[in-house]
């Protein structure tokens, strides 16, 4: 009789320790150092960031922000007038790494700040199931959303979905903001690879995007 999946399966039994595209370069160093200084046992640390990420401006964290006393986030949540006032937030948007910045800067274009609340998963795995119920119940009128800046076959939507599916006992359903499945994983195009890009940011902006489907 063979073992279920996730017994050889080395992140779900915690033998390794992955996290995925920080946004913020006080992350790494977290994640990367002092975490992994602070376990009995050392795991394996996988960190996976773009180049574009390196030099980004609103990237930047003090040192103040990797003294002693600070710790690795492993979720980041909102911080700016959305979770002044959680319950007029219509639309929560789950993601991860350099596409929160993308979703800033159009939320900001969009006067949107009060109703498009942002939370960052710094480490998709282990699964920040615990946090993440704070945040979707931080915010009891919102929509949940995952974006991605990767095609909808391509990036982390179906291990993300379940999850948070799991991690608010299906109370909701988890839309979907991204690129359309494809073969490749970038058009080649420039052209129409900022039209991509637009078009699941409308997406994501358009509160009544998912009402089709629900």
């Amino acid at each position: 009789m063979h073992s279920p999946w996730w017994k050889h399966n080395l992140t779900s039994t915690n033998s390794w320790r992955t996290t995925w595209r920080c946004s913020l370069s006080s992350g790494h160093i977290r994640s990367g150092v002092t975490t992994l200084q602070n376990l009995i046992l050392r795991k394996p640390l996988i960190v996976f960031t773009p180049k574009s990420l390196l030099r980004h401006p609103e990237a930047r964290t003090s040192f103040d922000e990797m003294l002693p006393g600070t710790h690795f986030q492993r979720v980041i949540p909102e911080n700016g007038p959305a979770a002044q006032d959680p319950h007029k937030v219509k639309r929560l948007l789950f993601c991860t790494g350099k596409v929160y910045y993308d979703l800033t800067r159009e939320r900001k274009a969009r006067n949107m700040e009060e109703e498009v609340a942002i939370t960052r998963i710094e480490q998709l795995s282990p699964f920040p199931f615990d946090l993440l119920l704070k945040e979707a119940q931080k915010y009891p009128n919102a929509e949940l959303a995952w974006c991605q800046e990767e095609h909808k076959n391509q990036g982390y939507y179906d291990y993300v979905k379940p999850r948070l599916r799991t991690t608010i006992d299906r109370a909701k359903p988890v839309w979907y903001a991204g690129r359309d499945p494809a073969a490749a994983p970038a058009t080649g195009n420039k052209k129409t690879h900022l039209t991509e890009l637009q078009r699941f940011l409308d997406t994501a902006f358009d509160l009544d995007a998912f009402k089709k489907f629900s």
